[in-house]
């Protein structure tokens, strides 16, 4: 066996067991993900508390979001003066947003139930995938502005019709980014149907801090169209606080200075 065909097999040796190292299937990016995130941890606590502000249009608005992981969920933003309430009670969604005209709460519809939903989870979709979406593969490897990031490709379960007998349109679809070093995420393309229009959000997490153990995004953004939306500024986070399950209930009448 000649020199230059020992080092060709050399050569291609070492290039299939580097491609091994450094190229992981769907469930070891997974486990490296839930194992930097801490979510095992976070799957056993009662309830997160988390604080901070809107940042939209120039303005600043506080916001306190609660969540217990029963699958219900609160969020109040001070606009103005003013203070709008989104609630999800694990099976119903409702809200009071004084600009509509009126301070008493209104049932959110079938779309906005449906993401309020999803904001419960604690833990989110990647975690128990299976039980959650109806598909999560891996797509590729790639470069995004200088980081090389894993691209993840999830697709919901189809929406209902009203009666909730026939599968009326195609699951809405993400394209997750993973850091493939760090294994947080940092982008979340979302292609959603809302009231029969297709519309594409890009959601971006950032300035990652550790929480007793648990990772969380500290800033995040939302961009249309590559336009900022808005962004959130988290404050504090808190967790396994006391939450009465009224308080994700809606009331019959307005609410009055309740935080």
């Amino acid at each position: 066996m000649n020199k230059l065909f020992k080092l060709t097999i050399a050569f291609v040796f070492a290039f299939v067991l580097t491609g091994t190292a450094q190229d992981l299937t769907l469930d070891e990016i997974l486990t490296k993900h839930f194992e930097t995130m801490g979510t095992e941890k976070l799957s056993k606590l009662k309830s997160v508390e988390i604080d901070g502000k809107v940042i939209t249009r120039g303005m600043e608005m506080p916001f306190i979001q609660k969540i217990k992981q029963n699958g219900k969920i609160r969020m109040e933003v001070t606009v103005q003066g003013n203070k709008m309430i989104q609630a999800f009670d694990g099976k119903n969604a409702w809200m009071i947003a004084p600009w509509t005209g009126t301070d008493e709460p209104q049932d959110m519809d079938a779309d906005q139930t449906e993401q309020m939903k999803q904001q419960s989870d604690l833990t989110g979709k990647l975690w128990k995938w299976k039980d959650k979406v109806q598909s999560l593969t891996l797509v590729d490897k790639e470069d995004m502005e200088g980081t090389e990031v894993y691209k993840l490709k999830m697709t919901d379960k189809p929406k209902k019709n009203e009666n909730d007998t026939i599968e009326a349109k195609k699951g809405d679809v993400s394209y997750i980014y993973i850091d493939a070093d760090n294994f947080v995420v940092l982008k979340i393309v979302s292609k959603k149907n809302i009231r029969g229009t297709e519309m594409e959000f890009e959601n971006y997490e950032s300035n990652y801090k550790a929480v007793d153990g648990i990772l969380f995004p500290f800033s995040l953004e939302t961009k249309m169209k590559g336009q900022t939306v808005n962004q959130i500024a988290i404050d504090t986070v808190k967790f396994n606080v006391d939450m009465d399950d009224a308080i994700f209930v809606r009331p019959d009448k307005k609410e009055k200075g309740e935080k």
